[in-house]
């Protein structure tokens, strides 16, 4: 009962936020993303096992506060997100079988772009709550009901708490020829959520158009000439602090917690396809152990986003 009004008055205040900037949008490009995460896309079921996303973008180059320059532009992203996080075992409700906490990410999270010719930064804050109360346990049995897969137990889930962080992305592109292009990306987050330090090199090759007006990166574009790439992506982590691991930062969590792993490798292979204002993604993802005693882990992303 609790999930379904929760469900209804989010579908709601969507609703409301999007027929609020579309308002006031004149002739500056909007989008909506809808991003769906799952590792039994790729036949698994464990640790970051399932990640919704809705996102709202909005050019905000012709009516923000800051002067219109040439070959520059302002980007404005807000995402309502969920995110599910459990052990390998999901039947057992002794911690001691548990490789990590069972853990939900509920959250909104609102950044603004300054996207250049060959650059791009992006500063953002992101805030959400964990337990129960973001529901990723009963969307995951549910889930799981639904295709008449055995639940999960959620014991000892990470428990609730309000969280805030700092968030940034500073993207810089290299083309080499018509068809492919380097990106190197520089990802910091500081908060009571996660701190880390990413970095991040990838190739992409195929049809695309210039860097500030490509999809590859999720830049809102003026055009709607079409895009067909792939891109390969490697990357390393240094992570500090994850609380949907260790709990709070003062260690005194009352549930269940365990150590993060600090270096993390991550890969990604994917495509996009972009079809005049339709962008389809499909991405395979894989990453090393985020704890000391769990293992590596893979999980897919498909996406579809629309302008208007």
């Amino acid at each position: 009962m609790l999930f379904n009004i929760l469900l209804k008055k989010t579908i709601f205040f969507i609703a409301f936020l999007i027929v609020c900037f579309s308002a006031f949008s004149q002739n500056n490009n909007e989008q909506l993303e809808l991003v769906i995460e799952n590792d039994k896309l790729v036949l698994v079921d464990k640790y970051y096992t399932s990640g919704l996303f809705l996102t709202y973008k909005k050019d905000l180059q012709n009516n923000f506060i800051f002067k219109k320059q040439q070959d520059k532009k302002l980007q404005l992203n807000i995402v309502l997100g969920n995110q599910t996080y459990t052990p390998s075992n999901l039947t057992s409700i002794d911690t001691r079988d548990f490789d990590r906490p069972y853990a939900g990410w509920f959250f909104v999270k609102t950044e603004i772009g300054k996207i250049n010719k060959n650059s791009a930064l992006f500063i953002g804050i992101e805030t959400g709550i964990t337990g129960e109360e973001s529901l990723s346990g009963k969307l995951q049995n549910w889930f799981h009901e639904t295709l008449n897969i055995p639940s999960a137990t959620w014991i000892q889930e990470i428990e609730f708490k309000f969280l805030v962080n700092l968030k940034a992305r500073y993207i810089i592109s290299k083309t080499i020829g018509e068809h492919s292009a380097f990106k190197f990306v520089f990802e910091p987050s500081l908060g009571t959520k996660d701190i880390f330090i990413a970095n991040n090199l990838g190739y992409t090759f195929g049809r695309f158009n210039t860097f500030n007006q490509s999809s590859r990166n999720g830049f809102l574009t003026e055009i709607d000439t079409n895009e067909f790439f792939g891109f390969i992506n490697i990357g390393y982590k240094y992570v500090a602090h994850n609380a949907l691991i260790q709990g709070s930062l003062d260690y005194n969590d009352a549930l269940f917690t365990t150590n993060k792993e600090p270096h993390i490798i991550n890969f990604k292979i994917g495509s996009v396809l972009k079809l005049k204002r339709n962008t389809f993604t499909f991405v395979y993802n894989y990453n090393t152990k985020e704890t000391p005693i769990s293992s590596s882990h893979s999980f897919g992303t498909i996406s579809f986003s629309r302008d208007f």
